[in-house]
């Protein structure tokens, strides 16, 4: 059997593998903060109850749930950023999270098909990672990230261009307000608060949630731009969710003195809660921290000495022409 292949029958195996894992983890995820965004919103339903009142959410909810989301952000990416995987890894795994998606949405019977077989403690998490297209944009990534066609290469990357890293933190600084909105869209799709005057119809929906998904593949796994990029646009999402989801509380607090608008405020704590910016957040982090992103052969100053050796192979570079 060709080295080859026996790499791409692996990655099928990991895909096979890393899809079920990654979709229960962020099935459970939702199912450990639902009842933390609901404790969030009551108090600006209710403002007048004291503190303390309504709504209680398990003290192990937003902790595992955290955890679960982070597991799940590290696994996809290093599916879309590792540059030893096989590309058949995170296809595979995307055409399985597809599946479910497109599943879900073809009619209304599929809808309540899953819904019936679904697991009692899980149905509500289902119902709502349909609704949000949460799998669209996870499958979808993975798939924009696989189909590239410097992850079907095995020759040494070329050096890169000048200022590669002052471009990839202006692209990451740029790619942040994008995928906050979308991702306040797609959380609010399941929510009772939602955006008004945002999304209108359906397709407008669907054509924000394509964005998404181009985004987050390119930024996953791109090797034209620089890993700071995923690693700029992935932080603060990452650090806005974790903090919520460690200290709810003080988190609202937070966004409540940061954050104006009867519409803005709730929307902005439903989706920080919602365990959504750990998620893909951590997706990012965990792309642009890959090795593989990182290593490049050098680029040879003209009138200087010409390398001997790539940084990335250690095997003497050809220069002459």
């Amino acid at each position: 059997m060709a080295p080859r292949t026996a790499r791409h029958l692996i990655g099928a195996g990991i895909g096979v593998a890393a899809a079920p894992a990654v979709a229960f983890l962020v099935l459970d995820g939702i199912r450990g903060t639902v009842f933390l965004a609901l404790q969030l919103q009551s108090s600006h339903v209710s403002p007048g109850l004291p503190p303390g009142t309504g709504i209680r959410v398990p003290a192990h909810g937003p902790w595992l749930a955290t955890l679960e989301f982070a597991t799940a952000a590290a696994m996809t990416g290093v599916l879309a950023g590792a540059r030893r995987i096989s590309p058949v890894a995170p296809l595979v795994a995307a055409l399985l999270l597809l599946a479910i998606h497109f599943y879900g949405h073809s009619s209304a019977g599929a809808f309540l098909e899953i819904s019936r077989h679904a697991p009692a403690d899980l149905m509500i998490a289902i119902q709502d990672a349909i609704i949000s297209d949460v799998f669209l944009l996870l499958g979808g990534a993975l798939v924009v990230a696989a189909l590239a066609p410097w992850r079907w290469r095995t020759s040494e990357l070329p050096p890169p261009w000048a200022n590669w890293h002052a471009a990839g933190v202006l692209a990451g600084m740029a790619a942040v307000p994008l995928l906050w909105l979308i991702l306040q869209l797609s959380e609010g799709a399941s929510s009772p608060i939602g955006i008004t005057g945002v999304r209108i119809f359906a397709d407008e929906f669907l054509l924000f949630m394509l964005a998404g998904v181009v985004a987050l593949g390119v930024l996953a796994s791109a090797r034209w731009v620089s890993p700071v990029a995923a690693v700029i646009a992935g932080a603060p999402l990452f650090a806005v969710g974790l903090f919520t989801l460690v200290d709810p509380a003080l988190a609202q607090a937070v966004i409540d003195r940061l954050v104006y608008g009867q519409t803005w405020q709730p929307v902005t704590e439903n989706l920080a809660a919602s365990g959504w910016p750990v998620l893909f957040g951590g997706m990012l982090l965990a792309a642009g921290a890959m090795p593989g992103r990182w290593l490049r052969a050098t680029r040879p100053v003209p009138g200087g000495p010409a390398p001997t050796a790539g940084p990335a192979s250690g095997q003497p570079l050809n220069l002459e022409p």
